[in-house]
């Protein structure tokens, strides 16, 4: 039961961190021990003590002491030092250890200690590593090119390249930190296979069994249509050519193996979903797999309820997270007998514990659907408290911020998307989903199809940006979306749009808390300042009542400017009577 054991620190102390591949066996052992799974470390882990190492000792006949990777923080104590030191069980062992790991460090810089520096795996070409929040290095870290902010996972990934390891190195004030694997000399997983079958379910769908590698379930994550099955412990990939193609360009430069055991003409072009209806289903099928088999049936009513009438999957995310939240608070009874007295109660107690207005309201809108629309219950008197909505301004961004934020954006694609969502006003989803037969050049106007609430509407169509459009079109010869995304045909994820805002807005230096829909806000409230007619800009946004538009009015500077404070009158009276 081969293992290999490793000094790393985590969460405020150091532990011993067990590394092995998925083995059952293994884990049934380190539970009974007390050893506990770190997702940050990627290895389970136990106390760095002795009588622990002797557990360890005890139940595993074989393994491996590992030197410690870059640096790990010693504890802050007062007085004497004492620092941990490697697994071992007396000074001779200790004097061993660091006599065959020339690598291991005693003694670390101050600053080195302060940022608790840990690298993890690489992932594909980046170097991945964590540090404590450090506001000048983390500022300095991200203007470096090649290195960027994975807020997902909240660790850096930087370019394996030298210049990036010589610049990162220099801030870190630690050399060395990284290896000298650069891209030149890429990671390979020769001999291990991916295995492409059928999906007895679907013949939609292709099931992908892979090794237990992270760089390679990292790639499968990218495709924007994969499925995971648990049941299956397998990727669901649409059984399209276009889909196998890019699974193949995934894997050529990790030299994986792929067995296609699909049979002939099992990968068809129609198999590529249609991208609405593929967010339904995937949507449905996450919402299913929150509750337990006893409250499938409400929710597949409500889910199909909400199917019928076309609702958007947004919608039908809100409206049934809602309600399962609303089935678990009463352990999954059939919503036909609960009383509208306990329904009040269980609302008012969610207020209780802080709950924001707009939830509220969400809470209330999906009850009310599911009472009224599923179960047909319009005569029944259900009359649900309605909590008061706070009245908050949003965020809004002046032309010289949009125009720092559009500055720092050197893709061309990125650049175009932020610029006509600014310069039309435009939604995210209305962004990503916007085609080429939907702009007419000629009349310099965007037409809007199916937005939210189900309308069309024209938007203007920036002069600015029309030969940039065309040109972008001629190099990218897109053929349906504008922006398209992973696969051809289909449109860029919201979920990229959001993440090119946010790398701008870090760049620009900007510390407004800014979306998308910022620039949408901007949009509104730079029109008002320009004197156009708020009529005109309810229809430019899409409003259905001018009451959501005239909250530009309270935003425009122009019109604040014009105000003059009683205080300011006060103090230029009597400044005036002095001077008489």
């Amino acid at each position: 039961m081969s293992i290999t054991l490793k000094k790393i620190w985590h969460r405020d102390a150091f532990r011993i961190g067990i590394f092995f591949e998925y083995d059952t066996e293994k884990i049934k052992i380190l539970k009974a021990i007390g050893g506990t799974f770190s997702k940050t470390h990627s290895c389970w882990y136990v106390d760095y003590d002795v009588k622990t190492y002797a557990k360890v000792k005890q139940h595993f006949n074989s393994f491996k002491i590992k030197s410690p990777t870059g640096t790990i923080p010693s504890p802050q104590v007062t007085g004497e030092r004492r620092d941990h030191s490697p697994i071992a069980e007396s000074e001779s062992q200790l004097d061993l250890y660091k006599a065959s790991n020339p690598d291991h460090k005693a003694d670390k810089s101050p600053f080195e200690t302060k940022l608790r520096l840990s690298l993890l795996q690489n992932v594909g070409k980046y170097w991945v590593f964590k540090m404590g929040y450090h506001q000048s290095t983390h500022k300095a870290l991200l203007k470096i090119k090649g290195v960027y902010w994975n807020s997902n996972y909240q660790c850096f990934m930087a370019m394996r390249h030298p210049k990036v390891k010589e610049e990162v190195e220099q801030i870190l004030q630690v050399s060395p930190f990284f290896g000298e694997d650069y891209l030149s000399k890429e990671t390979t997983y020769r001999g291990q296979s991916i295995r492409i079958t059928t999906h007895p379910e679907d013949t939609a769908w292709m099931a992908v069994y892979i090794p237990k590698l992270v760089a390679i379930h990292e790639k499968m994550k990218r495709f924007s249509m994969m499925r995971y099955s648990k049941s299956k412990d397998c990727y669901l990939l649409p059984a399209a050519p276009i889909v196998y193609e890019s699974l193949q360009l995934q894997m050529e430069p990790l030299e994986i193996m792929i067995i296609n055991e699909l049979p002939l003409g099992y990968l068809q072009k129609q198999h590529l979903p249609n991208k609405k209806r593929f967010d339904l289903a995937k949507t449905k099928q996450g919402l299913l797999e929150q509750l337990p088999e006893k409250g499938h049936e409400f929710v597949l009513n409500m889910v199909d309820t909400l199917l019928a009438l076309n609702y958007s999957s947004a919608t039908m995310r809100t409206y049934t997270n809602v309600f399962i939240q609303f089935l678990r608070h009463f352990e999954y009874r059939d919503p036909e007998t609960i009383a509208p007295k306990e329904i009040i109660r269980y609302l008012g107690s969610l207020m209780e514990r802080g709950l924001s207005a707009s939830t509220g309201h969400s809470m209330v809108n999906g009850l009310h659907f599911y009472y009224q629309q599923v179960l047909h219950k319009s005569e029944y008197d259900f009359k649900l408290p309605r909590p008061k909505k706070e009245k908050k301004l949003p965020v809004v961004l002046t032309m010289d911020e949009c125009l720092r934020i559009f500055q720092v954006v050197d893709n061309p694609k990125h650049k175009l998307l932020l610029l006509v969502g600014y310069g039309a006003g435009l939604r995210v989803s209305e962004i990503v989903n916007l085609q080429w037969g939907d702009i007419l050049f000629e009349e310099y106007k965007i037409h809007i199809k199916n937005a939210k609430g189900k309308k069309d509407r024209m938007v203007m169509l920036p002069y600015s940006i029309v030969q940039s459009l065309k040109i972008y079109k001629e190099l990218y010869n897109g053929k349906h979306y504008v922006f398209q995304g992973q696969y051809a045909g289909e449109p860029l994820s919201v979920g990229s749009v959001q993440t090119t805002m946010r790398e701008a807005l870090k760049r620009s230096g900007l510390e407004k808390k800014a979306t998308v829909h910022t620039l949408r806000h901007s949009f509104a409230t730079h029109l008002l300042e320009n004197g156009t007619d708020i009529r005109y800009i309810q229809q430019f946004l899409g409003h259905s009542s001018i009451k959501t538009t005239t909250i530009y009015t309270h935003l425009t500077k122009s019109a604040v400017d014009k105000i003059q404070s009683p205080l300011d009158r006060l103090v230029d009276t009597n400044n005036k009577k002095k001077l008489d």
